[in-house]
């Protein structure tokens, strides 16, 4: 079966996982091809409910919101210039990453899971962010961080790996915005996105948090997007 464009929502059920030691976890390659599914537009709104507009974001640190399951949290960055389409490649597959979207094209969402051993943005902490501004590890500004073993990502070339162990892109979130209502909707996934891997690994954290029968609901057809440092209580910066 084709992994055509390499968009992938994947609903297998997870597995149940015992306690991993993540310094030492080796993920497998991607098992097997699933289905290409048609996903459901999702409309980003603010914390209180209302669509979100796009002009008014700022450009200080990501946002986060859940896509395209209601357990599995994204970025949404304005970057500080425009971001042209790129080609990209994960395992072994090549794809083509639209670029940002808005009027000046600076509007970017990726997965906010990492590829290296999936890290991602928990209510009390977070190791992975963006940061405008150059930081020890990153060596230039602008990029996505994931301070758990220095991953760096370009999110203005696809997040596409600049350096670290991550062996491929961040999955891209593609966005349309309606320039007449200045709106923003998530509309698939394009890359690796590792889902089932995801719920494999944090299966029972997932379930503590959404419940059994939702951590791997779909995300509502309206999702808040919300900066990082309101989602998470401690945000990590190396």
């Amino acid at each position: 079966m084709q992994r055509r464009r390499f968009i992938q929502i994947c609903s297998t059920a997870a597995a149940g996982c015992a306690a991993l030691d993540l310094s030492t976890l080796t993920l497998p390659a991607w098992a097997a091809d699933v289905p290409d599914v048609p996903q459901p537009p999702v409309l980003l709104t603010d914390a209180q409910g209302a669509p979100l507009k796009a002009s008014q974001l700022g450009t200080r640190e990501a946002y986060v919101f859940s896509y395209p399951y209601a357990s599995t949290p994204a970025f949404l960055i304005r970057l500080q210039g425009a971001a042209a389409p790129a080609q990209l490649s994960a395992e072994g597959q090549s794809y083509d990453w639209p670029g940002g979207v808005g009027p000046d094209k600076t509007l970017v969402a990726y997965t906010a899971i990492c590829a290296h051993q999936l890290s991602y943005p928990e209510k009390d902490s977070s190791v992975i962010s963006y940061d405008p501004k150059a930081t020890q590890v990153s060596g230039k500004p602008g990029m996505i961080v994931c301070c758990a073993h220095q991953s760096v990502y370009d999110p203005s070339e696809g997040a596409k790996v600049m350096s670290g162990p991550a062996p491929h892109p961040l999955a891209a979130i593609i966005l349309q915005h309606d320039p007449q209502a200045d709106t923003l909707t998530a509309t698939g996934v394009i890359g690796h996105p590792m889902f089932e891997h995801f719920f494999k690994l944090y299966r029972l954290q997932l379930i503590h948090t959404y419940g059994a029968a939702h951590f791997q609901a779909t995300a509502p057809t309206k999702a808040a997007a919300v900066p990082l440092s309101q989602y998470s209580a401690y945000v990590a910066h190396c």
